[in-house]
């Protein structure tokens, strides 16, 4: 687990690659390298991965993603975890609000070319990359903070992490969003998530002294 200071590093980190992209996405040089990338992931569909890429979209969209947290929301106020339940309600719908308000600013069409999905709303920066990768690493600290198995530890790392990457690339290559759109979802959603945990950590460890939290 990471320690505070490298959950800091982490989140500048990601807040200097957004605004990297930020500044960037509509340049000559960068429009031509998401074109470009674009083309080549194209150029990768067949008959049996299109299926599977608009399943693991599906992942990551409301229709999924919003029943997981409201059952996990009821769990965790039956077990009387009500500060878990508010931290996790914070990561779903503060990342969300927040992927509306930048699409709002920034109005990129999506790709106009080659669409295997219907996708409204604009396209940077990607709201399934951004509220998934929010959403899932949320879970994983809630894991990672309950659970002190190691198999149970690495298997969450694993799969949270492989269907966080698999959703942006599923994005791409069905051609609803660019690859600085996928980065820049990622970047917020991920610094969203942890800015989010280290809050919960801290009011946890102070108010709720029986539970061990990582550091």
């Amino acid at each position: 687990m990471l320690t505070r200071r490298q959950y800091i590093v982490t989140v500048c980190l990601a807040l200097a690659l957004f605004v990297i992209l930020m500044l960037t996405f509509d340049t000559a040089f960068v429009k031509e390298l998401d074109y470009d990338v674009l083309h080549t992931i194209f150029e990768w569909r067949t008959s049996w991965l299109t299926p599977f890429f608009i399943f693991i979209t599906t992942l990551g969209s409301w229709y999924v993603t919003a029943p997981i947290w409201l059952v996990l929301v009821i769990l965790l106020m039956y077990k009387r975890q009500g500060i878990s339940a508010l931290f996790i309600t914070l990561v779903f719908w503060g990342v969300r609000g927040l992927n509306w308000l930048l699409k709002e600013i920034f109005e990129r069409p999506r790709p106009g070319w080659s669409q295997l999905i219907d996708a409204s709303h604009y396209s940077f920066p990607s709201g399934h990359a951004m509220n998934s990768s929010a959403f899932f690493v949320g879970l994983l600290c809630l894991v990672l903070a309950y659970s002190k198995t190691q198999s149970v530890r690495s298997i969450a790392y694993t799969s949270f992490i492989l269907l966080i990457i698999l959703v942006g690339f599923s994005r791409m290559y069905l051609g609803v969003h660019y690859l600085t759109d996928v980065l820049a979802g990622y970047a917020l959603g991920i610094s969203w998530a942890i800015s989010m945990y280290q809050l919960y950590r801290k009011f946890m460890q102070s108010s709720l002294k029986k539970y061990q939290f990582p550091t």
